[in-house]
């Protein structure tokens, strides 16, 4: 008897952990059966939706960092946000901390231009424990003009800080005022949304995704310039750093002029302090805690490279989760240029049932006219294609720059990955993707908080099969701005290249 009942038992035993293999949904599955790379469990995880909070992260990683950072990014701008964190990579650099630092040519022409723009990472690289690098510069790649000319046009698109291979924050911000002000200071700042990963196992996978695009060819690497550079670069980044410093941390601003401080120095001080003194809602750095109470979730990091690299591990993990997903599919993206595979994947949903809600930019909000006039040219066809697909397009006067999925309120992906060609055939992106019903949910929600401030598209598909405008762009949007849009909409064979 007892033997049946520990025969009993142990079937019992396999049949509850049976059901917990078959209680993931289908979405959940899969996350798990990817191959391209292992995944952390238990990765701790913070949401970023908001901007002030999302620059004071950074600012801690960066601050604590104690044996290595690594840093990419498309835009780094020679703001008093740009300026200040390479400042902070100075500050670490002369502790000893390893830096390695990549901007794209594109992106952050103003410090990358030969001659005249490279003095300040100049400077950096003086020190021994620096290396950056500059991701295809157009001299280099030129012969593609007579090859195939998205290798000129390709960037690298990575947003990444990884710090003592442990912490890690991407998404969709860049490095610039536009991405961590306050819309109650500045209005027409972006609406953006970053990822905070504490975990050793992501770290790996985002260190493997820095390296490759850093190590690639065609990158060029930034020398100490022979002659010294004619502006002491040392003196701008120190100052920019120490104002962004105490500002955030409560300290208020710098008087001016120092009687401690040269011309020179006072001029750089009176630039830095009138840029920062608009931005009064950043000032509660010191009671800023980099995790509170947030939770660990299994998360995998997904990388591709640009066009010229072999590695694309996002865009067919993404089209094979929206064919997983069973009830809701919801996107919320800057740029809808839907490609082939994106259009066929979303009908395949669609056809299945599955609500499918796109949230992008209006002509009101966008900052590329060029893809609006491309969404214009598609957005019809779509609905009509597609009747489980609803579109909302956002009419705050903060941009929407934000790259987010939500599959099934199970798997959540925060990254850098536009649902247009460029992402999807040229650039190089990484996104984390992070399974969690909880953590789902959470960015569901704060899409559907933005959704509340925006317009939804309508159309009526006559019984001719023509289709009529209810609602859309042109209902809201201003009228020379749609006149623009229609000139560009003649535009349409530019699509892959947007």
């Amino acid at each position: 008897m007892q033997r049946i009942i520990g025969i009993l038992l142990v079937v019992a035993m396999f049949l509850v952990s049976q059901a917990g293999i078959c209680g993931q949904t289908k979405v959940e599955q899969y996350f798990d059966q990817i191959k391209t790379n292992s995944f952390d469990p238990e990765a701790r995880i913070r949401f970023l939706p908001e901007n002030v909070e999302s620059w004071f992260a950074r600012w801690q990683v960066l601050e604590n960092a104690r044996q290595s950072i690594d840093v990419t990014y498309f835009i780094l701008e020679q703001d008093i946000f740009g300026m200040s964190m390479l400042g902070m990579l100075m500050k670490k650099a002369r502790a000893g901390v390893k830096i390695r630092l990549m901007v794209d040519a594109r992106g952050t022409k103003g410090l990358t231009r030969k001659l005249i723009g490279q003095d300040v990472l100049q400077e950096m690289v003086k020190y021994p424990n620096v290396e950056i690098r500059v991701f295809n510069p157009v001299h280099r790649k030129l012969w593609a003009l007579f090859d195939d000319l998205r290798k000129i046009t390709a960037s690298n698109h990575d947003k990444i800080i990884l710090v003592d291979d442990e912490y890690l924050i991407t998404g969709g911000r860049n490095i610039s005022m536009n991405y961590f002000v306050s819309p109650k200071d500045v209005k027409h700042v972006y609406r953006d949304t970053d990822v905070l990963i504490q975990s050793k196992k992501v770290a790996r996978q985002a260190k493997l995704a820095f390296y490759e695009e850093f190590s690639a060819g065609g990158i060029f690497k930034i020398y100490k310039d022979v002659f010294g550079n004619a502006d002491d670069m040392n003196k701008q980044l120190d100052m920019a750093y120490n104002v962004m410093r105490r500002f955030i941390t409560g300290g208020g601003l710098f008087k001016y002029p120092s009687p401690m401080l040269s011309d020179e120095g006072n001029k750089l001080l009176k630039k830095y302090t009138e840029e920062i003194k608009e931005y009064k809602s950043m000032q509660h750095f010191a009671s800023f805690r980099l995790f509170e109470g947030q939770r660990c979730y299994p998360t995998r990091i997904l990388d591709k490279h640009s066009i010229s690299g072999p590695r694309n591990d996002i865009t067919n993990n993404l089209i094979a989760m929206i064919d997983a997903c069973e009830t809701e599919v919801i996107i919320q993206n800057p740029y809808v240029v839907l490609t082939e595979a994106a259009l066929a994947a979303l009908k395949r949903a669609s056809d299945r049932g599955v609500k499918v809600i796109i949230h992008t930019n209006s002509p009101m909000s966008s900052d590329s006219l060029l893809t609006q006039a491309m969404f214009l040219n598609d957005w019809r066809q779509i609905l009509k294609d597609m009747p489980n697909v609803r579109i909302f397009g956002y009419k705050l006067s903060t941009k929407l720059h934000s790259k987010v999925f939500v599959f099934d309120k199970k798997i959540a992906v925060v990254g850098t990955y536009n649902m247009d060609y460029v992402s999807e055939q040229i650039n190089s992106e990484v996104i984390a993707v992070i399974k969690s019903p909880a953590f789902a949910t959470q960015v569901a929600c704060r899409i559907y908080e933005d959704i509340k401030y925006s317009y939804e598209y309508k159309i009526k598909v006559e019984r001719d099969g023509k289709i009529t405008t209810i609602f859309g762009p042109e209902s809201h949007s201003d009228k020379k701005v749609i006149e623009r849009l229609n000139m560009l909409r003649k535009l349409h064979w530019l699509k892959p290249l947007i």
